[in-house]
């Protein structure tokens, strides 16, 4: 997996966690979900974006995963859905949210739809901009319905960032924004607005600093 060699050490997660998913890979170890739990021997990484509204009820929850290898980002093979309840269907709320994220029609957190999520993404590694913060409210989501939460090797692409910025400009000021560390490295804003966007211009922010370090060290 070389995409991820020169930085294991970004991998998200407190011995808490490590240790739930330990827990976890235990307890559906004879499910059909088993497999999500080995180690995947591929190149292949999948991006994540996730966006949460609160609501009075139940979180409204856009979420965009890609497919992306050493090569290209593969738009063409991407996951999109809003996970919400029905009492959200004509809600303002809802209208809101999807002309901010444009996320697509909403379907319910049922264990078919977020099998459906988890099945997509595999075993692969995962990436994002402030990736824990992003899927804890999926990752509870998932652990009310499925009895597990993403159980993926992950890369937060922000401290990838910050890492990289304090070896090339260490008097630098650190840019605090997604959209400010995308003009930093010079990555298009690609369809910022939507949710798909956000995961495809963290798919390419990634593969972008992975050239960088490849190129300096």
């Amino acid at each position: 997996m070389r995409l991820l060699d020169r930085h294991v050490t970004l991998f998200s997660g407190s011995l808490r966690t490590l240790l739930r998913r330990e827990s976890d890979r235990r307890r559906c170890a004879d499910s059909p979900y088993a497999w999500l739990f080995q180690p995947y021997m591929g190149d292949e990484l999948v991006a994540i974006a996730c966006y949460v509204t609160p609501t009075s009820s139940s979180p409204l929850i856009s979420l965009a995963a890609v497919v992306l290898s050493q090569q290209q980002v593969r738009t063409s093979h991407a996951f999109v859905m809003t996970l919400g309840t029905p009492e959200h269907i004509e809600s303002a709320t809802l209208r809101r949210h999807q002309l901010l994220y444009q996320a697509g029609d909403i379907v319910p957190p049922s264990s078919e739809s977020l099998s459906a999520l988890v099945e997509f993404i595999g075993n692969r590694p995962i990436i994002g901009w402030q990736l824990d913060k992003r899927i804890s409210t999926l990752n509870v989501v998932l652990r009310a319905t499925l009895d597990f939460a993403l159980p993926n090797a992950q890369v937060d692409v922000a401290k990838l960032h910050q890492r990289q910025l304090r070896r090339s400009h260490p008097q630098v000021e650190l840019p605090s924004t997604f959209a400010k560390a995308l003009a930093c490295w010079q990555v298009p804003r690609v369809g910022m607005q939507s949710v798909l966007g956000a995961a495809t211009a963290s798919a390419l922010l990634y593969m972008r600093l992975q050239r960088i370090m490849a190129e300096t060290d």
